[in-house]
């Protein structure tokens, strides 16, 4: 059995071992390649992933705006789920804003850029689960 202690250092290596930081989410090798003028499919298992180690903290499990670093932040995150505001956002101006950042159309500041943390398809396959999130329930 563990002592207290050892417990919680080994509890606190792990911590720091496994944090999001630290956590690479590479595309699967089966995942199309992007073809300039050409449409592909995007990976939502991929984007979902990508969402759930990058994008949770802000934008909440379901996209709404309400992750834990949310009530911290001003502005609030954008809610994916607002389907008007969501269809009325051309594509390559939400894939800009995933990769550069919010200043790059004119949102927050805080709203960091990820293209020096996540490749091509995986900036695509994000924003193609987040779309996901706004489209009606049927």
């Amino acid at each position: 059995m563990f002592k207290p202690f050892a417990l919680s250092i080994l509890v606190a290596g792990l911590a720091i071992g496994y944090s999001a930081d630290s956590v690479k989410v590479v595309a699967p090798k089966t995942a199309p390649a992007k073809k300039k003028g050409a449409a592909s499919k995007v990976d939502l298992v991929l984007g979902k992933k990508v969402f759930e180690t990058y994008c949770v903290a802000c934008h909440g499990a379901l996209g709404k705006g309400d992750g834990a670093a949310a009530a911290a932040l001003t502005p609030k995150p954008r809610d994916f789920s607002d389907s008007a505001y969501m269809q009325k956002r051309p594509k390559d101006k939400l894939r800009k804003v995933i990769s550069e950042g919010g200043p790059s159309e004119g949102f927050s500041p805080i709203m960091a850029g990820w293209k020096g943390t996540l490749k091509e398809p995986e900036i695509d396959a994000v924003l193609g689960f987040v779309l996901t999130l706004s489209k009606p329930a049927k």
